[in-house]
């Protein structure tokens, strides 16, 4: 089997980073995988023509990132199990403070573009992913941690097939959930209202995710549905908005780990979805009347 070259970053090589595993020298073909203990690190980089998808191994950092020029500068604490990425075509602004764990994936743009071709009847020379800092997705997750546990394992020439078979249903995912193509093609006629079962499925979804970066947008694509609908439905069968629901379920779990655990209030915020202790003292004492710290003591008192 013939292995061309995928142009890309080699992260584990950065200063002060340390690569734990590489895909290097394993005959993969549409994907450059590295496992990095990555450093505090503020600096541009230019597009490579394959984009990078990179996963949270462990411990959080905050990362502040611009697309672009005239991009807009986004701020996130990236959290293990999330996800973000690096265009493959733009140039890129990035901020990173903490030290973290991360799997760094180049995905070949040939095979994303040929995947939207497929999947989507797109007609674009090449398909951009978007992939919102700090994303959590579950069947990605289950993808990405096979690659880094095969990498992780002594060379197998017959791994190659099987890392195939993974690259393959990463883009398939991709396409489909963070392409305006993929995103276009499913959606149906907008509806007025989301049935029993469509509410429910968000309200799980809710649960799950509480600690996420928790958009109308995102929640909407994960259940198949218009932002529009899903706000309409919240509001005639909730009688509340989704940010308002959102932000009551935070404050509730952030009720139940001060009066059950000994957290303190910074992992308690960081837990529930929170970007700060004071953000969540904040909604907390909206919601209370108290501060976390007294809610904490009148509770144990």
């Amino acid at each position: 089997m013939t292995v061309t070259t995928m142009q890309t970053r080699d992260i584990g090589s950065w200063p002060k980073n340390i690569a734990l595993a590489r895909s290097t020298g394993r005959g993969w073909r549409d994907i450059h995988a590295q496992h990095v203990a990555v450093e505090p690190w503020t600096g541009t980089l230019d597009p490579v023509g394959n984009p990078c998808l990179g996963y949270c191994v462990n411990r959080p950092a905050q990362i502040r990132r611009r697309i672009g020029r005239g991009g807009m500068t986004e701020t996130h604490t990236l959290r293990p199990r999330q996800f973000h990425l690096i265009p493959a075509h733009d140039e890129s602004e990035w901020q990173r403070r903490g030290r973290s764990e991360m799997l760094a994936m180049h995905l070949r743009q040939g095979l994303i573009d040929e995947t939207a071709r497929q999947m989507c009847s797109a007609t674009a020379p090449r398909v951009e992913l978007d992939v919102p800092l700090g994303t959590s997705d579950p069947l990605l997750e289950q993808l990405a941690l096979a690659i880094l546990e095969i990498m992780r394992e002594e060379p197998d020439p017959s791994s190659a097939l099987y890392v195939d078979e993974l690259v393959h249903a990463m883009v398939v995912r991709l396409v489909r959930i963070y392409t305006a193509n993929g995103r276009s093609s499913r959606r149906g006629p907008d509806r007025q209202v989301l049935d029993c079962g469509e509410m429910r499925r968000v309200r799980d979804l809710i649960e799950d995710r509480l600690a996420d970066d928790l958009s109308l947008e995102a929640i909407a694509g994960e259940v198949g549905v218009s932002a529009r609908s899903l706000s309409r439905s919240c509001l005639r069968q909730w009688g509340t908005t989704v940010h308002q629901y959102v932000l009551s379920r935070r404050v509730e779990r952030a009720k139940n780990l001060l009066l059950s655990t000994d957290l303190t209030v910074t992992s308690i915020a960081l837990d529930t979805g929170f970007s700060s202790q004071s953000h969540l003292a904040t909604a907390f004492r909206r919601v209370t009347g108290l501060t976390p710290k007294n809610y904490r003591l009148c509770g144990q008192s």
